[in-house]
């Protein structure tokens, strides 16, 4: 028997954003209960990166591909390993963190579980995030050839304490110079239902025009 969870949370007024800078509007358009005749919304979001988002080349590389050119079955998942590396404070994720990890070569995602997730309702989620350091891209490039993307329970692969190491962080994922493939990231994610063997990922973003990443729904099959 397989049971399916979401892997994203839910976007709101109260979403956090990178550096606290940006908030989702959401506002009637009509309502029945004003005399209207249905209800209708407007969603108005002042950055694509907000929320469980995925980024693309195209994020950091002006020829890089976009959300529409990916095929589709890119977004299915069949291999995922999930590992465990809390964190209470800003830090670099290392490949030191994975070196007590026994994880399947042939994986083609990596959910990183720190915890962070429960902090989300407070400011050190967006100003003292961990994030990932830009050598463990070709670490787990090398370690996993098969590796399409990354997720992980906190804001950002750029930690706000670290910044400029997360910018090159995001190019050495995304945008590798040598022949290496890109790997895909999901950002603030929701992770900590999972307690049970995942057996397929798919994530579902939304389709803008020139999507140089975008809100993406991830739903998970477990074992029950």
């Amino acid at each position: 028997m397989s049971e399916y969870i979401r892997l994203s949370h839910t976007l709101g007024m109260d979403t956090p954003s990178y550096g606290n800078r940006d908030k989702i509007t959401i506002q009637a358009n009509s309502s029945i209960q004003n005399g209207d005749t249905s209800n209708t919304s407007c969603w108005l979001f002042p950055n694509n990166h907000i929320g469980t988002h995925i980024d693309v080349p195209r994020h950091f590389d002006n020829d890089g591909i976009r959300v529409s050119e990916i095929p589709l079955k890119d977004f299915f998942f069949y291999t995922i390993a999930l590992v465990d590396i809390p964190c209470d404070s800003a830090k670099l994720i290392t490949e030191n963190d994975f070196d007590s990890w026994t994880i399947a070569p042939h994986i083609d995602l990596l959910l990183i579980r720190t915890g962070y997730e429960n902090l989300r309702t407070q400011a050190s989620y967006w100003n003292n995030n961990p994030g990932l350091s830009p050598e463990l891209a070709a670490y787990l490039r090398n370690r996993f050839p098969h590796l399409r993307c990354i997720g992980f329970d906190f804001i950002s692969l750029t930690s706000w304490k670290y910044r400029p190491e997360g910018r090159l962080a995001h190019k050495a994922f995304l945008c590798p110079n040598d022949a290496g493939n890109s790997i895909f990231i999901i950002e603030d994610m929701s992770l900590k239902k999972i307690n049970q063997v995942i057996k397929e990922v798919i994530a579902i973003p939304l389709y803008v025009e020139d999507g140089n990443g975008a809100p993406v729904t991830v739903f998970a099959e477990i074992n029950n």
